[in-house]
Parts: C-alpha cells; sequence; structure tokens
C-alpha cells in the first residue's frame, strides 16, 4: 500500500484540493485545477464545484472536543429523505457537472441507513468525488462492501491517539479494539473486491499528547494517508481581525444540512449565511443569491471582516494567523 505522511498542522483543505491521482482523468484534473484556481482569480462558477450534504445530524458518539454536536439542539436532528436528496443531485447534468460530494457535516454519516444507495446515486449522476468523514465505529464487513461497490472515493476515518486508554477518553462511547478490528476489515474487503478505493485516510485533531511521528508510525499500515489537524474551537469567536483575506469556499462549495437548509459555509456555526431550503430554491439561485454575491464582493475587496457571519470565524482567524496577513 503507498503511503503519504501528511506534516503536522496540514489543513484538511488541502486533501480537497491538493491532490491528484497520477491516473486521474481529465476532468478530474480541471476540477482540481478549479477548487484551487476559482478562489484566487474569484472565478464564480454557474453551479458550485462541491456540495457537503449532511446525511444525518445524528452521532453515535460524544467526544470530548467536538465543535460540532454542541450545535445541534434536538429540533435539528434528523436524517435527509432520499426524494430530497435526489431532487438536489438532480439539478445537475452534463453541461452542468457537480464534481464533488462529501456527506458528513455535524453526524456520522454510517448512522443513514440508505448512505450506500446515496454514493451509488451520486455516481450514477456523474459525481467524480464522493467522500465522507466517520469515526468508524459502524465500519462492520456489510457496510464495507456496501459502499465499496456502490464507488465510494475517499474515506476519512478520524483517530486519537495511538492506544485504547487515551482514545476511549475522548471518543465517548467509542471502543478501540472494534476500531482497529473496523480499519483490519476494510483493507481486506478493499482487496478482496480488488479495488483501488476508496482511498483511506486517517486523521486526528491536534490535542495534548499526541505525537505526530508516533501517530504515523502508528496508523500508516492502515491509511493511505495520515494527517494531524489544528484544533479549532468554533465557540470562540476572536472578532475585528481586518485582514485583506477571502474565503475560498465563496467560490467552491455549498453546504446542505439534512433538512434541506443551505448555507453558503460548512464553518458557519452561527448560521449567519442562511440561503433557504433545497425543498423550495433551486441550487442555482442558492449559489447566486443576492446577499451571497454583497459577500463575496466584500471578501474580494478584503473586506470580510464586515460580514457579521464571516467576523470572528475561527477558520477565517487560522488562516489569516498561517498566511501571516
Amino acid at each position: 500500500m503507498s503511503s503519504i505522511d501528511v506534516t503536522p498542522n496540514s489543513n484538511f483543505n488541502s486533501m480537497e484540493g491538493s491532490v491528484v491521482p497520477d491516473n486521474a482523468s481529465d476532468e478530474y484534473r480541471e476540477y482540481r485545477r478549479c477548487w484551487a484556481d476559482n478562489p484566487k482569480g474569484f472565478i464564480l462558477r454557474d453551479i458550485p464545484l462541491h456540495l457537503d450534504i449532511e446525511a444525518t445530524s445524528y452521532c453515535n458518539l460524544r467526544c470530548s472536543f467536538c465543535d460540532r454536536q454542541i450545535l445541534v439542539d434536538k429540533g435539528m436532528l434528523g436524517k435527509m429523505d432520499m426524494e430530497l436528496f435526489r431532487h438536489i443531485l438532480d439539478q445537475f447534468d452534463e453541461e452542468h457537472r457537480l464534481w464533488g460530494v462529501k456527506f458528513s457535516y455535524r453526524g456520522e454519516p454510517l448512522l443513514h441507513p440508505d448512505i450506500p444507495e446515496m454514493i451509488r446515486y451520486a455516481k450514477s449522476r456523474g459525481v467524480l468525488d464522493i467522500y465522507f468523514n466517520t469515526n468508524a465505529m459502524l465500519l462492520t464487513e456489510d457496510k464495507c462492501r456496501a459502499i465499496i461497490d456502490a464507488g465510494l472515493d475517499r474515506i476519512s476515518i478520524s483517530i486519537d491517539g495511538t492506544e485504547k486508554t487515551a482514545y476511549e477518553s475522548v471518543r465517548i462511547g467509542a471502543n478501540f479494539d472494534t476500531l482497529v478490528k473496523n480499519l483490519e476489515t476494510l483493507l481486506r474487503v478493499r482487496d478482496e473486491m480488488r479495488s483501488y478505493i476508496p482511498k483511506i485516510r486517517i486523521q486526528t485533531v491536534k490535542l495534548p499528547g499526541i505525537d505526530a511521528d508516533e501517530y504515523i508510525k502508528k496508523w500508516k499500515p492502515y491509511a493511505d494517508e495520515v494527517a494531524m489537524l489544528e484544533y479549532t474551537d468554533e465557540s470562540k469567536r476572536e472578532k475585528g481581525i481586518d485582514a485583506k483575506w477571502a474565503c475560498p469556499q465563496l467560490w467552491q462549495r455549498l453546504t446542505i444540512e439534512w433538512d434541506g437548509s443551505v448555507f453558503a459555509c460548512n464553518n458557519d456555526s452561527i448560521r449567519g449565511l442562511y440561503l433557504g431550503n433545497a425543498k423550495e430554491r433551486s441550487i442555482y439561485d442558492c449559489w447566486h443569491d443576492e446577499r451571497l454575491m454583497e459577500i463575496r464582493e466584500l471578501h474580494k475587496q478584503g473586506r470580510s471582516c464586515e460580514v457579521e457571519a464571516c467576523d470572528g470565524c475561527p477558520w477565517r482567524t487560522a488562516q489569516i494567523r498561517k498566511s501571516g496577513l
């Protein structure tokens, strides 16, 4: 198995934008080029390059550091029905291709009973890059076979630490032995089915006590890629940072929650960039929403701090500091 060791502190967007397989099709390479170049040149495609589609907001764990589930009250828990899912994807065609779909946002996608069918339908609509994040607790042999057969391109498995006690202390409700067993099963089933997909990424949030070299050494045999991510506490918002920085997401993607609620950003923890519901409004109209167009213009002018939802965004803050602006 080939292995890519991602250096500590790499951003998850690197996986979404820069890694192109050697055997990639011309169309896939064009997708990745647009992902990287459209935000730099403020090029707005007729439709999004990618959709974050929340299969479900339910999760089977209660991780101590999770900054997503704490934002979900009981009235916001549910799973997307297939009729809505098909309605969303049916708005794209050969002329207006949807290139990427990610099935995770706040919840655990493997809790959705129809996740293999969602993958299969997305593939039938021509989506090139389909993936999701998972804690792998539900990654049974049957699930492995189903998602591989459906055509899942990538899977990111979140694992914190390298040993049982530390892992289970932060992944509340998880079992380390089950995790390792499921990883072994995924690799075995992928080999048995003679499939080169899904590409497997194992990743962790950079928490105290996790050594990068030890982490990579431990999980390298189970994955095609291993990474550590900076922890961003979305509950803490540092406002008033004035920098000439434009968020790439505004030219790349939209986020759709399980009930059809559409947002301009998957880091919008205060839900300030609501664009309507996909049950009533087309993806095209959401993408070209008048207020969203105004927000893009403010970002282009280096005035993103004037957007309430963007001012104080932890991801924006981290990117500005990382770039030294």
